[in-house]
């Protein structure tokens, strides 16, 4: 009789051929027969394989941890936050220098004495030990900065100042330093300093900062009546990528290391329209362009708004930018995947003398695969909503989140704080999970649509429904059905006296209330 070549192979070499494969092959394995199935769910490096997919995880490499130590902690990670059952707390003074960042699991507060001081969260699952320190900032004028930890990254912008030749242009210069030393970058250009002028007309300026890679992108926010501008340049080369100005220009992100992500509102006759722009940075020159002119890649538009609404603005928000490893010092067992981000991108409206906002919750990897789908020639493609929206996203009036404190995403986790109906020093906290693969994981364990512990709901889900907006800002009524999860935890009282959380920022392993 014949023999199997699957009783001929060695049952290690099966183990190998099967690490090799994707999770989703995997899956299928196990229910080939008895003896993959038994092979797999007895493999710690497969089992680990598998709940990396479903936890929306990557393994790093890098790390010493042997496969059954990140297995045992890729579970209890998943358990912690499945629960919201933190392993520890700790109070951190607010400083009082405005400015502030929360990026690659630290945490950037400036002081009034012209110093950052970073904090290095901590994780006993992930094994992350605190770690404190501070950079001076005294030789500039600190309007701005962003970091980013796996490139030993700090990026400083100083207080614009009028031109000294031209003084009608404001001049804006951005530092590249290192996180660690304070000093300028090993890999940053000589001189370490990034210029832009901004055009006659603007008196002051806020900023959006974002770094992707090799690039860093800043959004000149202008509060008059001046155009905004957009500027991205190769951080290591000082050279510009893309020179965008235009009032419609609203919100950023990097989508991918290539492609940016801009918010804007068209200028149609019947109706408001806004539309989401992807930018190839690859086929830019760094040569001023206005949004109307630039050879956008594609638009994504929403739902068209009645002519009598007026658009304030956008927020595009995404944490971290991708791709993202952590710093190649790290001893962590794994980190977030970088290709499954949640975006969450608010517009602000407003419709005779009331303001309102809506969150649009949608997975990156559903924008790239229209984007990707699109032939080489196909640029300026305008994708219409009933082409993308209703099933890729979630569109709703926003839950509470703060236009200050906006770390409240990170992965495909969103936070938010939720104050008492009738008692107001009563809160609950929300994390809402947008992961695909966990969702169905757990629907296939048999989770109810709410679980319940001593009748308090602590768990939704909402995989089979649909939200649905009817407003006076929309044309007409919008349902969309992008599945999540929600859980929620009720936080315990502030002390006497105090006035209770105000917001909730988000990380890869922590939840920040900050306090008021």
């Amino acid at each position: 009789m014949t023999r199997s070549i699957i009783h001929i192979l060695p049952l290690e070499l099966i183990i190998k051929i099967f690490m090799m494969l994707d999770y989703r092959s995997l899956l299928t394995c196990q229910q080939v027969c008895h003896l993959f199935n038994t092979l797999i769910a007895g493999s710690s490096p497969l089992q680990y394989a598998l709940e990396l997919a479903i936890a929306g995880k990557q393994d790093n490499p890098l790390s010493s941890f042997d496969f059954s130590h990140k297995l045992a902690a890729l579970r209890r990670y998943q358990d912690a936050w499945g629960t919201l059952q933190w392993t520890n707390t700790k109070d951190i003074p607010m400083l009082r220098g405005n400015v502030w960042e929360l990026y690659g699991g630290v945490l950037a507060l400036s002081d009034l004495n012209r110093t950052i001081r970073f904090r290095r969260l901590p994780s006993q699952i992930r094994e992350i030990e605190e770690h404190v320190w501070s950079v001076s900032t005294s030789d500039m004028d600190l309007r701005d900065f962003t970091i980013d930890p796996a490139q030993d990254l700090l990026v400083l912008i100083a207080r614009p100042r009028r031109h000294r030749a031209l003084d009608t242009r404001l001049e804006t210069a951005v530092h590249l330093r290192s996180l660690t030393t304070g000093s300028r970058h090993p890999l940053a250009p000589d001189p370490s300093i990034l210029r832009h002028s901004i055009n006659e007309g603007v008196v002051e300026l806020s900023f959006i900062v974002q770094v992707c890679e090799d690039c860093v992108a800043v959004h000149f926010i202008s509060h008059e009546a001046a155009p905004s501008e957009l500027v991205v340049w190769n951080w290591k080369t000082g050279r510009k990528e893309l020179n965008l100005r235009s009032p419609n220009l609203k919100a950023i992100s990097f989508l991918t290391n290539h492609y940016m992500l801009v918010g804007g509102f068209g200028d149609g006759d019947r109706f408001t329209e806004a539309l989401l722009y992807v930018l190839d940075l690859t086929k830019c020159d760094g040569e001023p362009v206005t949004l109307e002119d630039v050879n956008y890649r594609c638009a994504f538009v929403y739902p068209p708004c009645f002519p009598w609404v007026t658009p304030l603005g956008f927020q595009i928000r995404a944490d971290p930018m991708s791709p993202w490893v952590p710093p190649a010092s790290s001893n962590v067992p794994f980190s977030v995947d970088r290709d499954l981000r949640l975006l969450v991108i608010t517009m602000y409206v407003a419709f005779g003398q009331e303001l309102v906002s809506f969150d649009l919750f949608v997975l990156s990897r559903a924008l790239l695969s229209f984007v990707e789908g699109l032939g080489p020639e196909n640029d300026r493609h305008d994708f219409s909503w009933k082409d993308w929206g209703p099933r890729n996203t979630r569109l709703m009036e926003s839950p509470p989140h703060s236009p200050v404190w906006v770390c409240f995403v990170f992965g495909t986790k969103f936070a938010s704080l939720v104050h008492g109906e009738f008692e107001a020093n009563v809160h609950t906290l929300e994390v809402w999970d947008f992961n695909p693969n966990g969702i169905r994981r757990e629907r296939c364990r048999g989770m109810v649509d709410e679980m319940e512990v001593e009748d308090d709901p602590i768990i939704e889900w909402h995989d089979h429904d649909f939200s649905l907006v009817h407003h006076v800002v929309f044309l007409e009524n919008i349902q969309t059905s992008l599945p999540y999860r929600v859980v929620r935890r009720d936080l315990p009282l502030q002390k006497l006296g105090g006035r209770g959380f105000a917001d909730v920022l988000c990380s890869e392993d922590n939840l920040i209330l900050v306090d008021v």
